[in-house]
């Protein structure tokens, strides 16, 4: 019985600037700046550890399409150490590090096996002289791929295995840019024995047979990509295919919640933070968003003074920053008004203009407001494009923020 034992990763984003991050302090900066590097070699070592037959990374290496030179350096010294344990590598590129954005690439060792063009391809592995498989991909030539790719995936000789490589996502995908679109059906006609996905980050086996598996990236970045992230080992065998998933990252992303309507003492702030600590079960380092729930109406009179986010530092500073640490990154206020907004919507109040102009400000406005910050030499490179939840959630922090200013003038 023939036997295949490869990693199949994805979404590598090496040299990812962690954007909103300067305030932290140095060594935890550095933690952050270097993770998605350490990610990396972690990979290099399960594939030499694991003695696979090659390594599979379908698309997005690099964060932008210019690709870091140090990005390219280091991707190139781990292809090398995998060359002296005879380990290949099969690339495909996707919209992040698209084909014609390379403006000085580095040149690999020759383990390692490029899909050059936006054309499906087949590239042969061979064990022992004999063809073991045809893996079949293609690369991203521009930033984006809006038509399907599934037909051109055609399964070719006699080879054990054939084996997909595809940056993409499912035509039904909500969450995330669609790209080189696809469904189930598409994937079950074409008769590939494995489909290496990449493009989302999140770790999703959408069927065991054939498997169709999405590792997700290797680092989480922001809390939208929480929990472990790493690669799958996969074995096959005959007909059938095994898959394990190996975490490679640094730290992850983790969000907790905690009940405090009996809190009235901003004191009381600094335990409910440490609870808050106290309750990451995982291990090793993480960065946490901690949701504190009141009905009191007393958190965000807090918020607005300045004293969640004081408390959150004080609490910080104390941590040390050594294998096993947990940063508080955001607190997450849910609370109630101390005002009637209705009431003031309603009123002749300069808060009732200012709430009837927030529900009157169209998309393009929102965005003509903040658009100095998206076209600033400096700010732009660290801001994300908005999503819809995070355009709302900036409009009612505002909206909060400022009626809470002129509610507490007036009671003074």
């Amino acid at each position: 019985m023939q036997a295949i034992k490869f990693i199949h990763s994805a979404d590598l984003h090496l040299d990812s600037p962690f954007k909103g991050k300067n305030q932290l302090p140095d060594q935890l900066k550095e933690k952050l700046r270097t993770s998605t590097f350490k990610a990396y070699e972690r990979l290099i070592q399960q594939a030499i550890h694991h003695k696979v037959d090659f390594v599979l990374l379908v698309g997005d290496l690099f964060n932008e399409e210019t690709r870091s030179l140090k990005a390219q350096v280091k991707l190139r010294e781990g292809f090398d150490r995998l060359h002296q344990y005879g380990i290949q590598v099969y690339i495909s590129y996707g919209n992040h590090d698209y084909i014609m954005g390379a403006h000085y690439p580095i040149q690999y060792p020759e383990n390692v096996h490029i899909f050059e063009e936006e054309e499906v391809k087949v590239l042969p592995f061979y064990k022992d002289h004999a063809l073991l498989a045809n893996i079949y991909g293609f690369s991203y030539e521009q930033r984006a791929i809006t038509r399907k790719m599934t037909p051109f995936f055609i399964k070719e000789g006699d080879a054990a295995f054939h084996i997909g490589m595809l940056h993409g996502s499912l035509e039904t995908q909500t969450d995330h840019d669609v790209y080189a679109p696809f469904s189930m059906q598409d994937l079950y006609q074409t008769s590939i024995d494995y489909w290496a996905l990449g493009h989302i980050h999140k770790r999703q086996i959408l069927s065991d047979d054939p498997p169709v598996i999405y590792p997700g990236n290797i680092q989480g970045r922001s809390h939208k990509e929480s929990g472990e992230k790493g690669c799958y080992l996969v074995e096959g065998k005959g007909e059938a295919f095994s898959y394990q998933f190996l975490p490679l990252h640094s730290f992850t992303y983790e969000q907790v919640t905690l009940e405090c309507d009996s809190i009235n003492d901003v004191q009381q702030l600094e335990q409910v933070l440490e609870d808050a600590k106290a309750m990451v079960t995982c291990d090793g380092a993480v960065m946490l968003k901690v949701k504190i729930k009141s009905s009191q109406g007393i958190l965000k009179k807090w918020r607005a003074a300045g004293l969640v986010d004081e408390w959150r530092e004080l609490v910080n500073d104390r941590e040390p920053l050594d294998d096993s640490w947990v940063w508080i990154d955001q607190i997450q206020l849910e609370d109630v008004s101390t005002w009637n907004e209705e009431e003031l919507r309603n009123s002749s109040h300069f808060a009732g203009e200012f709430l009837r102009s927030l529900d009157d400000m169209t998309e393009d406005e929102f965005y003509d407001i903040i658009a100095p910050l998206f076209s600033h030499r400096r700010a732009s490179k660290w801001l994300d494009q908005l999503s819809d939840t995070e355009k709302k959630e900036m409009i009612e922090a505002a909206k909060e923020m400022v009626l809470q200013e002129i509610v507490a003038g007036e009671e003074e």
